[in-house]
């Protein structure tokens, strides 16, 4: 008899291992299915749903064999794509720590291409926490796997992403027209290369060169390059005095914008059809299970009346907040037209002289000049910094400056510059913090929206 028993045992054992076994299978092909959604979905520009089903395909995987070779390859390649959408939705802190994660489950599975990418991604992250030491760490090392590969389209990637990312950031114009210029002799993408080196050359003041590659950047299809480069000759020739090319390159920046505008436009529906289909599909499959129309709309009815009365109770609340708002905006316009920094402004708009004004404007003036622009403008200085993370503190006094409506003669006074040198610090801080090959915008524009 006990024999008998102990083939019993044996077989439930084995039953059990069979059934663990098939449940780690159903969770891995279903994260598997949840991931390939995510891809489909990111194929149409549909991130937040592909973050979703990338999310849920992460939490399946948690009740797989995390030790099966399957298993953490899907694990990195679904953290990687999530990284990519965080990065997008400026979430950079979050990306990096997927990008990292990813990265070493790559390194682990000895897979060079996709920890290529991985490592690439991680100093994509880095850069927009503005921690460029760090992502030219991961830059360069992804380069040096690109190269080994013989990749040569992703090492051309890399070289422009160094150049634009770490050395455009740090002032290091040299580096950025070598390190591009490598790139442009190894095939990469020309026009992308020209607007590149005319930046370059434009803050270092050679403006005969800016003006030879961005005008090449200009022969570009992409409305939005053809802007940026149009956008900085403008500039180069206002600052020259050829008010009449810099009208012409006016111009031909206004019609790109209304081209950008239109191909935005363009996108947008057709993002938005995707979107649409996905739905009816969903709708579809849904339309048997609706049978409580009548009773919601019963507790639609009771939740529109309490609507009501919010609203109601909510208005009331607001108009007392605006009045209480409107009274402490006053007290603070009336403090800043005692700051040291607005009341040196204003005398400069008044009276501008080769001698300038005798000023000196401590911290402590700053300081109080920011907080009570935070207080007049909602949060001014707090909103920029979470739209532009790498603006630094002389750029928001810039910002706040051009918020209140101070000329840039003024401004740049104020800071200590000559007039030429101030407009291009402008022209720098919209085209490389402030999205400018996107931004249709003026810098003005920009900051009165915020």
């Amino acid at each position: 008899m006990r024999p008998f028993k102990r083939y019993i045992t044996i077989a439930l054992l084995v039953l059990m291992t069979a059934l663990v076994a098939c449940k780690q299978v159903s969770h891995h092909d279903e994260a598997r299915a949840l991931y390939y959604k995510g891809v489909e979905l990111r194929e149409t520009k549909q991130n937040e749903d592909a973050a979703k089903a990338f999310s849920d395909a992460l939490v399946t995987i948690n009740f797989c064999d995390s030790e099966d070779y399957d298993v953490k390859a899907l694990k990195a390649e679904t953290e990687d794509r999530l990284g990519e959408i965080y990065w997008l939705q400026g979430l950079f802190e979050e990306a990096l720590d997927l990008h990292l994660d990813a990265s070493a489950l790559f390194r682990e599975l000895n897979d060079s291409p996709a920890l290529m990418k991985s490592l690439r991604n991680a100093g994509r992250a880095e850069a927009s926490l503005n921690n460029l030491e760090e992502a030219e760490v991961y830059y360069k090392e992804s380069l040096k796997i690109a190269k080994s590969l013989d990749d040569k389209e992703f090492t051309n990637d890399l070289l422009l992403d160094l150049a634009r990312d770490i050395y455009m950031e740090t002032d290091d114009y040299d580096n950025v027209i070598l390190t591009v210029n490598q790139a442009l002799q190894s095939g990469a993408e020309p026009y992308q290369c020209h607007l590149l080196l005319g930046l370059a050359y434009y803050y270092l003041e050679n403006d005969d060169e800016a003006i030879k590659h961005l005008n090449e950047a200009a022969k570009s299809d992409k409305a939005g390059m053809k802007m940026s480069a149009y956008q900085t000759l403008y500039f180069i020739y206002q600052i020259r005095g050829d008010y009449a090319k810099a009208l012409e390159y006016h111009e031909l920046y206004n019609e790109n914008m209304i081209a950008a505008d239109n191909q935005h436009r363009s996108d947008e529906m057709q993002r938005i059809k995707s979107a649409n289909d996905l739905k009816m599909q969903e709708n579809a499959l849904k339309a048997k299970q609706r049978t409580r129309t009548i009773y919601l709309g019963g507790v639609l009815g009771v939740l529109g009346i309490a609507l009501i009365i919010t609203i109601i109770l909510l208005r009331q609340r607001t108009l007392r907040s605006q009045l209480d708002a409107e009274k402490n905006k006053n007290q603070f316009e009336l403090a800043l037209k005692k700051n040291k920094v607005y009341v040196t402004a204003l005398a400069l708009s008044e009276q501008i002289t080769k001698s300038r004004l005798d000023f000196v404007l401590d911290d402590d003036s700053w300081d109080d000049f920011m907080n009570l622009i935070n207080l007049i403008y909602n949060d001014f200085n707090k909103k920029l910094i979470e739209k532009y993370p790498t603006l630094t503190k002389e750029d928001l006094h810039i910002c706040s400056l051009t918020r209140l409506g101070f000329s840039n003669q003024v401004i740049a006074i104020l800071l200590n510059q000559q007039t030429n040198s101030y407009a291009r610090r402008k022209s720098r801080i919209k085209q490389e913090k402030m999205n400018g090959s996107e931004d249709t915008r003026s810098f003005e524009e920009i900051i009165e929206n915020i």
